[in-house]
């Protein structure tokens, strides 16, 4: 896919979100009545912010909670630190699940605060929240190594060690192919008598 239409099918959620929040306001409206919508809209603004605020509030006394809770037990227990690692992990994953139901819940429109709810709601958090880390990890997956560009080389010091690392092929991301045997601006020169 070409550039410019990779960024046009990444920018149509931004701009289709709108209009289709616009035709819903605009259908519940007509069902309703005006007054209404507006209180419903103003309704899940509020819900929102006390979602934000309540949760906020929750995911650190947990975190502190299970911090306390290893410190006190004075884990060393590698199986025991793995489990409290969880726990913590979850803990966060789940706050950040809500917290972003409570953002989606605070944009006024009635799409956005379905959305919101799938992610307050308590039976649909854990799916949610699996969604989500599914795309996360699909994405991680795709960028690692950044697409094969990345090599993987071995510098042998004068002193023996050997050193790991990676090295990225300037030409390959730019998508230029070069001629291995051709001279480059940056190569040193070659001494005299001896041609290319």
């Amino acid at each position: 896919m070409s550039t410019p239409l990779r960024r046009a099918v990444k920018l149509l959620p931004i701009v289709a979100l709108p209009l289709a929040e616009i035709y819903v306001i605009g259908l519940v409206g007509s069902e309703i009545g005006a007054l209404d919508t507006f209180l419903l809209i103003l309704a899940g603004i509020a819900l929102g912010s006390l979602v934000i605020r309540y949760e906020g509030r929750r995911v650190l006394t947990r975190l502190r909670e299970l911090s306390e809770r290893a410190q006190r037990e004075g884990q060393t227990d590698p199986a025991a630190l793995e489990a409290h690692a969880k726990a913590a992990t979850r803990a966060a994953a789940d706050a950040g699940v809500v917290i972003l139901g409570g953002v989606l819940l605070i944009i006024p429109g009635f799409i956005t605060d379905a959305l919101g709810l799938l992610c307050v709601l308590p039976f649909t958090r854990p799916l949610v929240r699996k969604l989500i880390g599914t795309v996360v990890a699909a994405k991680v997956a795709s960028s690692t190594r950044l697409g094969g560009m990345v090599q993987d080389v071995r510098i042998h010091r004068p002193d023996g060690k050997i050193v790991p690392g990676e090295v990225i092929d300037p030409d390959v991301i730019k998508g230029e192919v070069i001629d291995p045997d051709a001279r480059r601006d940056d190569d040193p020169p070659q001494p005299p008598g001896q041609l290319p």
